[in-house]
């Protein structure tokens, strides 16, 4: 039992290790485009999304197999496969790189101005 929550407790770190943060469907159709994927993104939501952006809408489709039933890409044989090759690739992503440079000093800009009232005697 013990062993068993121990490689639980190494997958989960390993999947979070490989996770990217909020991942678009444009990002996603870059990245296996550019791979050779047949892909398709189609204009859908999940009903409890409260942002109805542009932004956090789609779903992207990617086709593994042929009619036949052959893969149509030997390094992409289950889903699996697709998600990890993606969570690798999009940190690499042009758009990836440029915005991770300026954030730090937005961030820090609006905390300065609290101020604290008391009731003058």
């Amino acid at each position: 039992l013990f062993l068993l929550l121990i490689i639980i407790l190494k997958w989960m770190w390993y999947f979070q290790y490989r996770a990217v943060e909020n991942p678009s469907c444009a990002e996603i159709r870059d990245v296996l485009t550019a791979a050779g994927v047949n892909v398709y993104v189609e204009n859908k939501m999940h009903p409890r999304e409260w942002n109805r952006d542009v932004q956090f809408r789609g779903r992207v489709r990617v086709q593994l197999k042929q009619e036949d039933g052959s893969l149509c890409q030997e390094k992409f044989s289950s889903r699996k496969d697709v998600m990890f090759y993606v969570a690798e690739m999009i940190p690499k992503l042009k758009t990836r790189t440029q915005k991770s440079g300026g954030g730090d000093t937005s961030s820090q800009q609006g905390e300065g101005g609290k101020k604290s009232k008391k009731k003058k005697k």
